[in-house]
């Protein structure tokens, strides 16, 4: 890591929830940057994740920070980003924020890297909680972050919207998004009318045939084990009125 950013003078372990083993903000003698490192033996589903983090920077582009370096050292897969200075989206319901949170979605589900990136799918996640030969529905070309959590994504100081912890991110319809993002926002405690009626909004989820959205939650519930039963509630039209 010190041929690319100099020699470290200190580490400032981060909490939170990261797709890796371990995250910090460490200064360098080339400035901040921000390292991810997982355990390629203990920890393979978040050496899993970093796989993906560095096959989705190729396409981010301004979107995301910028890898600067990425490699294994001693049985650790490492990542190096630039540090992204600012603060987290205040995701809720009639924030000033939830307009750039808006446009980032739409400019996520504008990206179609292509197979060729060696991103993986949406399919490929859940196929093995879909019905035998109804995989058709979650198939798609579009990148989607399906994470973007509060935490995920940050205001700098000039006003502009930052994505990171690109762990989980997937090819697949542009629509589901919108549904990961409705999951976001029940999980900050909004109420469940308020964030169908929220969803609605957007025209590629208002479009979505039901028994697409439908398959979208039921493997979801399936791929958490039953819990996030609410799912099934989160995708059906909103009540009129």
């Amino acid at each position: 890591m010190e041929k690319a950013v100099g020699p470290v003078r200190s580490v400032e372990s981060v909490a939170g929830p990261h797709t890796s083993s371990f995250a910090a903000t460490v200064t360098a003698s080339t400035g901040l940057v921000f390292v991810k490192a997982a355990e390629e033996a203990g920890a393979p589903l978040s050496a899993r994740a970093q796989t993906s983090e560095v096959a989705a920077s190729a396409v981010t582009g301004i979107l995301s920070p910028r890898l600067l370096h990425h490699g294994a050292v001693d049985g650790w897969r490492v990542l190096v980003f630039d540090h992204v200075e600012g603060r987290p989206v205040r995701l809720r319901l009639g924030s000033p924020d939830m307009a750039q949170v808006v446009g980032v979605v739409d400019r996520i589900g504008r990206i179609q890297p292509g197979r060729s990136a060696g991103l993986p799918t949406l399919v490929g996640r859940l196929r093995e909680h879909l019905p035998p030969g109804r995989t058709g529905p979650l198939c798609g070309n579009r990148l989607l972050h399906t994470d973007l959590t509060s935490a995920n994504m940050i205001i700098r100081p000039d006003g502009r919207l930052s994505v990171v912890d690109w762990g989980q991110v997937a090819l697949g319809p542009r629509w589901a998004e919108v549904g990961f993002l409705g999951a976001a926002l029940l999980r900050e405690g909004h109420n469940l009318g308020e964030v169908r009626r929220w969803m609605w909004r957007f025209p590629e989820w208002r479009r979505t045939p039901p028994t697409a959205r439908r398959a979208l939650a039921e493997a979801m519930v399936g791929h958490t084990s039953g819990r996030d039963t609410w799912w099934i509630s989160l995708v059906e039209p909103p009540i009129a009125g």
